[in-house]
């Protein structure tokens, strides 16, 4: 059977009911969004229904076929792709800084469950890609670097998923972007992620002569991630600052995972206008929310450490007893002095909206700036859509934003939380747009007086 044939086959056919409710629904009762097209209320049924069926395949089948290949995941024709791999030694200065942080939080091995010094993944090479325009314009500054951190809820996606992001950043933000390979759980759980980007900054800021670049000022540097990668990019932040390093010139995240313990409402509010898993991460949905409702009314209460203990592995990042630290967390940090500025992105549609909201209220008095940009109608990582007017919106956005923080740049706001229209019209966060998010934070599924309404 020959590739047309097989594409159809297993994917198109199987697929026409979908397409044909679809159809029938957005032109009887209209889009689950006001701006959303026929086209991409096609797409989002066709991402819903790919999220719904994570559990269908083997982890490890469905882990490879996220990652892609040089021909589902090209090089964009205008750029220049070069591979790039951090030498192991950066892995093991940044193990030092790893460990002191680690211990500093009372976290040992036993409580990790795993001999993360020791893992054997990471004798083999820290891999990279450098991407840039292949035409430089005004815009461009030699030594501006974006570490890029890709999504995939720790556990999936590769570089090649996400050049459409390094080369929308390489273009906008006038930079070169370095996108990193790092380790994945469930073979590499936490902190193996975080050791890796570490690993990345170091070698970027200190790399040795043989490298061919010179050393990256701090400075010039921005971090930056979606979903899981925008937690990763979290943080890595915070990390580098716990460490006593050099922050980098700014972080930002598009719809960054910041809030394991799935505590904020529109986890269950937007499950209907988003492609993300509604049972969560968790391969079968063994922990989800339903399922946290469950047994903390029926036998634990609002007792959270027995609540944890008691259900099944919430997340494929790390265990239960961690889903509360700050650096796979990072919601949870209650204290941003020392840190760079920040952009967070995302869109009023999706699931993982409330967790930007709540970051960005909760550190609105916070020794640095921090930008938030919430926008009208859109889904997760709405930015890899880049036909919609949204998405070049969001994208430009964060070029400007890594152009002003950057050296030469002319920095940026102390605070602004806007929302932005589709027509990219602005106007301010409403005061109250996560009600009771004091009582939900830092509790597992925003704790037992809000699972009770599930």
């Amino acid at each position: 059977m020959n590739e047309k044939a097989s594409f159809l086959w297993n994917f198109v056919l199987p697929k026409g009911p979908l397409l044909i409710g679809t159809t029938l629904s957005h032109y009887t009762y209209g889009p689950a969004k006001p701006s959303w097209t026929y086209k991409f209320s096609l797409i989002m049924a066709i991402a819903q229904s790919l999220g719904g069926h994570l559990d269908e395949r083997p982890l490890k089948q469905f882990q490879a076929m996220s990652r892609l290949n040089d021909k589902l995941g090209p090089v964009h024709p205008g750029a220049n792709a070069s591979e790039a791999v951090v030498p192991n030694n950066y892995r093991d200065k940044a193990a030092v800084y790893v460990n002191q942080l680690l211990t500093k939080e009372g976290i040992d091995s036993a409580m990790l469950g795993w001999d993360w010094k020791n893992d054997p993944r990471a004798e083999k090479p820290l891999k990279a890609e450098w991407t840039e325009t292949k035409v430089k314009d005004a815009t461009y500054s030699e030594g501006r670097t974006v570490l890029y951190l890709h999504g995939g809820g720790y556990f999936l996606c590769s570089i090649k998923t996400h050049r459409w992001a390094s080369w929308n950043m390489a273009r906008l933000g006038g930079a070169k972007v370095f996108s990193l390979d790092y380790r994945l759980a469930p073979d590499s759980p936490f902190p193996a992620a975080v050791h890796d980007a570490l690993a990345a900054y170091l070698y970027l800021i200190d790399p040795p002569a043989d490298a061919g670049f010179a050393p990256i000022n701090p400075k010039n540097i921005v971090i930056m991630g979606d979903s899981a990668g925008g937690g990763l990019t979290f943080a890595t932040m915070l990390a580098i600052r716990d460490a006593g390093l050099p922050t980098p010139g700014g972080i930002i995240g598009w719809s960054p995972w910041i809030d394991l313990l799935l505590s904020m409402p529109s986890v269950l509010e937007n499950t209907a206008t988003d492609y993300l898993p509604a049972e969560g991460f968790t391969h079968g949905g063994g922990a989800s929310l339903k399922e946290m409702a469950k047994v903390a009314l029926t036998s634990v209460g609002d007792d959270q450490d027995a609540l944890l203990e008691k259900l099944p592995p919430v997340q494929h990042y790390t265990n239960n007893k961690l889903l509360s630290c700050k650096y796979v967390s990072p919601i949870l940090e209650t204290n941003l002095e020392g840190c760079c500025p920040i952009m967070l992105i995302a869109g009023d549609a999706e699931m993982l909206r409330d967790e930007s909201i709540v970051f960005s209220k909760k550190h609105a008095h916070a020794p640095t700036n921090v930008l938030l940009r919430i926008y009208d109608d859109m889904p997760h990582v709405f930015q890899m859509f880049g036909f919609l007017p949204s998405a070049k919106h969001a994208l430009k956005e964060s070029g400007d934003f890594i152009r002003n923080v950057t050296l030469g740049g002319s920095g940026v706001a102390d605070k602004s939380f806007e929302r932005i229209s589709v027509k990219g019209e602005r106007r301010a966060l409403e005061a109250d747009a996560v009600p009771e998010w004091k009582d939900r934070i830092g509790r597992v599924g925003g704790g037992s007086k809000f699972l009770a309404k599930l």
